[in-house]
């Protein structure tokens, strides 16, 4: 429907422009009747193949604009956008209202005034769509309380499981992450009910997100504030992770989480999001079938025989015949890997020789490279 509209659109466009090219061209060298009505039917003709030419890029070019439109409106809440519409009505009422006596008292040079008229609608309209749009005309509080140059690293929300975590204050000790840090009151107040719970491994969790937050504090060169955040809207949900959700999507910011369900909702509503959990998985180390590797016998497996050993990021080997190495480390080769929905699981055998036999794989898989 919309490519049969844009056809039109375009046909239409081409053979009314064509139409006036032909009244100007006859107008110019005066033809006969006949010679009149050729041209005009020519103009027409080709004003209608050239429409019919041009709408397929004039369809690609517009959907890249509503894509485009989409992708920039994504960052701004609903109730933001409302307030940049109403402004922008408001600054074409009040550009009307300075331009009405120019309409009055210069009726005889209309196009100056009607230049005045559409550069004065041009200023107001942005100026309202800039100022509403930056206070919320539900309930008057401002939707952003955070403000940072556009070329500035984009500022992190944290939530409650991330600060529970504490690998984010590995990753701000290493300055892996830029930018101000934002930790609202109501994550803060979570905290505390979990560090206050009976139940000592909540209170021990609440206890460690709270250290976190005044490590991460006291590091230099980050930048932290906790913020208070505004009170919910009518209508909107007055849920923890919500109101993260659409804290970070008013200030364009970034929301740093563990929880997997929070990703996705804030991946739909627009919000960027770091998930800690998928960065690790990223970065764990990788092994190939084939490889050999050192490891640490810790326990017996479930079969006959087996022992069981583990990665530095908690990814688990099955040895085949290491029930005997238990406690001892000993050069294994990896055999297969396979991906379960707890995550990896490496199959491997003992080599003879240890870390000897491992350093000469080693140099022979280099010099095959």
């Amino acid at each position: 429907m919309f490519s049969i509209f844009i056809r039109l659109l375009c046909t239409a466009t081409g053979v009314a422009a064509f139409y006036c090219l032909s009244v100007l061209f006859n107008r110019a060298y005066d033809p006969d009747k006949p010679v009149l009505i050729y041209n005009r039917g020519g103009f027409l003709i080709a004003g209608f193949l050239l429409g019919l030419l041009l709408a397929p890029y004039v369809e690609e070019w517009l959907l890249g604009l509503h894509k485009q439109v989409l992708k920039s409106m994504q960052r701004f809440s609903p109730h933001a956008l409302a307030s940049g519409f109403i402004g922008l009505l408001m600054g074409f009422f009040f550009s009307i209202l300075i331009t009405f006596p120019i309409w009055i008292f210069m009726q005889q040079h209309r196009a100056l005034s009607l230049t005045l008229t559409i550069v004065s609608c041009v200023v107001f309209g942005y100026l309202g769509v800039v100022i509403f749009s930056r206070v919320s005309l539900w309930g008057g509080s401002i939707v952003s309380t955070v403000s940072y140059r556009t070329d500035a690293a984009l500022p992190k929300v944290l939530d409650t499981s991330v600060l529970i975590d504490g690998r984010i204050f590995d990753l701000c000790s290493a300055r892996l992450i830029e930018g101000k840090i934002i930790i609202p009151d109501i994550v803060v107040n979570e905290l505390q009910g979990i560090a206050g719970d009976a139940d000592a491994v909540r209170r021990k969790r609440g206890r460690r997100g709270l250290d976190i937050v005044a490590k991460i504090k006291a590091l230099e060169d980050v930048e932290l504030e906790v913020i208070d955040m505004p009170a919910p809207r009518a209508g909107e949900s007055n849920t923890v992770d919500s109101r993260l959700t659409n804290y970070a999507k008013a200030i364009g910011g970034i929301l740093v989480t563990n929880d997997f369900n929070l990703t996705k909702v804030a991946e739909l509503r627009g919000v960027r999001v770091y998930n800690l959990n998928v960065l690790a998985r990223a970065l764990r180390k990788t092994v190939l079938p084939g490889e050999r590797i050192e490891v640490s016998v810790v326990k017996v497996g479930k079969e006959h025989g087996q022992g069981i050993a583990y990665l530095d990021d908690g990814t688990m080997i099955v040895i085949e015949s290491g029930e005997k190495s238990v406690g001892d480390n000993v050069a294994v080769e990896i055999n297969s890997i396979m991906q379960t929905v707890a995550g990896r699981l490496i199959f491997a055998k003992i080599v003879d020789g240890g870390l000897d036999e491992i350093s000469k794989h080693d140099r022979d898989m280099m010099e095959d490279i």
